[in-house]
């Protein structure tokens, strides 16, 4: 089997030197097609054995123009598609496993830290910092204004759509369901994710270019503890406290614009909405919006930390950032949509 493998190799080596070489179908294949073609020869060089490299091999030696390779680029190029899923969830796999174990990792030193060192405000400083700068300087205008125009374009045109054929009830439970507890933790996220979750790669990617991670370990400081910790704990809280402002503004501006649109009738829903959440909702709510903060900074953090020499590494740690969080925080709201 062996000598016939090689003479299979010499046989296509022969083959596409004299025939299927550059300059004869440089004007009759498109490019990709002959990287293609040389990309599975190589292949068929260091793997000759199995049922499609034997089939190629046959289509190699049976080729009369290059038109017959048409068939055999198809197969390839299906091939080589079906593969880039596989690769993609494999890598979101591994990605998504190590991000999580960093988290913990982080979480439990920080609360380790906290107990050991009780009069130590070192943290809570950083926890505060965050907060104001992810939080409150959050609130207004960007809060505000977003939670003012999704209250005027979607809460209203919702109720005066609904309540041409709904009850009371209705319109209540869709505003709740959908406005409160969907559209406003996607949207703070987003917000979050496009303000703070940016930043902070960016500010920890610089960090580890300029070697102050490595400085803080030579002084015995937990970059984990002193850096990320504040920063999973300050997201977590701010996510949360901007999600209950998004949702208290925009259906109050809807109810709002929809009065002033349709009918002062409508300002009946304010006193509807009170009674309109049950304690599990609430909770529900609290939890995914702790844990959409804390994926964001995770996310933004690991991926800064893993910033190592180059300056153009931050602009795509950042961009690896962002990216997975928007898919971080749409899976786990699809997991809540359906508890």
């Amino acid at each position: 089997s062996t000598d016939y493998s090689r003479l299979n190799v010499v046989i296509l080596k022969f083959y596409i030197e004299r025939q299927l070489s550059f300059q004869s179908f440089r004007y009759k294949m498109p490019y990709f097609f002959r990287v293609v073609v040389l990309f599975h020869t190589v292949s068929i060089y260091c793997n000759h054995t199995g049922l499609f490299n034997y089939y190629s091999s046959e289509l190699y030696l049976n080729l009369t123009s290059p038109v017959h390779l048409y068939p055999l680029m198809l197969i390839i190029f299906l091939q080589q598609l079906l593969r880039l899923p596989g690769r993609w969830l494999i890598h979101s796999t591994h990605s998504f496993f190590t991000t999580l174990q960093f988290t913990f990792c982080v979480i439990s030193r920080g609360f380790l830290y906290n107990r050991q060192h009780t009069k130590n405000n070192v943290i809570k400083q950083g926890i505060y910092t965050q907060i104001i700068f992810s939080g409150i300087d959050a609130v207004f205008p960007t809060l505000f204004l977003f939670s003012l125009l999704i209250g005027l374009s979607v809460t209203a045109q919702l109720i005066l759509f609904f309540q041409t054929f709904a009850t009371e009830k209705e319109v209540i439970t869709m505003l709740t369901h959908f406005v409160a507890l969907q559209l406003s933790p996607t949207l703070t996220s987003i917000m979050l994710i496009a303000r703070s979750g940016s930043a902070i790669t960016v500010d920890i990617g610089n960090m580890s270019i300029n070697h102050e991670i490595k400085g803080l370990a030579l002084l015995g400081i937990d970059p984990y503890i002193y850096l990320v910790y504040p920063r999973l704990i300050g997201l977590a809280i701010s996510q949360v406290a901007l999600a209950v402002y998004f949702s208290i503004f925009s259906m109050s501006f809807g109810i709002f614009f929809s009065a002033l649109l349709d009918s002062p009738t409508n300002f009946k829903y304010f006193f509807l909405l009170i009674n309109s959440f049950s304690i599990t909702e609430l909770i529900l709510f609290l939890i995914n919006n702790a844990i959409c903060g804390v994926a964001i900074a995770a996310y933004a953090c690991f991926y800064g930390l893993n910033v190592k020499e180059s300056v153009t590494e931050v602009p795509q740690a950042t961009q690896k950032a962002i990216v997975t969080s928007l898919l971080a925080i749409f899976l786990i709201n699809t997991f809540f949509v359906f508890l």
